[in-house]
C-alpha cells in the first residue's frame, strides 16, 4: 500500500501519478532555485511559464523523465490540464483542515459566567 498522496492521470495510454512528495519538493526547488509552492503560486498567478510548468510536472513525476518526455506529457494532456493537476496535487499534499463545527449551543458556555442572565441561578 502506498501512502504517497498523488493524483492519477493518463498521457499517451500510461497512466501515472502527479505527487509533491518531500523529494520532489527538494528536487523542484534544487532545480529551479524557488520553493516548490513558490513555483505553484507563481503559476496560479501567471498560468503562462511553461519551462516553471514542466520543472513541477518533472519533479511531481519523480525527475527521471528526459524534458523531451515532460513536455511530450503535457502536450498530451493540454496545457491547461498539467495546470489543473498540478493544482490538483499540490492540493492532495497540502491538505486543509476541515474547521472545527461550532460548540454546541446547549453546552455551558465556558468563561468566568459574566454572560448569564439574571435567571440564572447561581451554584
Amino acid at each position: 500500500m502506498s501512502t504517497v498522496r498523488g493524483i492519477p492521470f493518463e498521457a499517451a495510454g500510461t497512466v501515472r501519478t502527479l505527487a509533491f512528495t518531500t523529494a520532489a519538493m527538494v528536487r523542484y526547488q534544487r532545480a529551479a532555485g524557488e520553493t516548490l509552492i513558490a513555483g505553484v503560486l507563481a503559476v496560479e498567478r501567471d498560468g503562462f511559464d511553461a519551462e516553471r510548468v514542466g520543472r513541477l510536472v518533472n519533479a511531481g513525476l519523480g525527475g527521471k523523465l528526459t524534458e523531451e518526455e515532460v513536455f511530450a506529457l503535457i502536450d498530451a494532456v493540454g496545457y491547461t490540464e498539467a495546470i489543473r493537476l498540478i493544482g490538483r496535487a499540490f492540493k492532495e499534499a497540502f491538505p486543509v483542515p476541515e474547521p472545527k463545527a461550532a460548540p454546541d449551543a446547549a453546552e455551558e458556555p465556558a468563561g468566568n459566567g459574566a454572560g448569564r442572565s439574571e435567571t440564572t441561578p447561581t451554584p
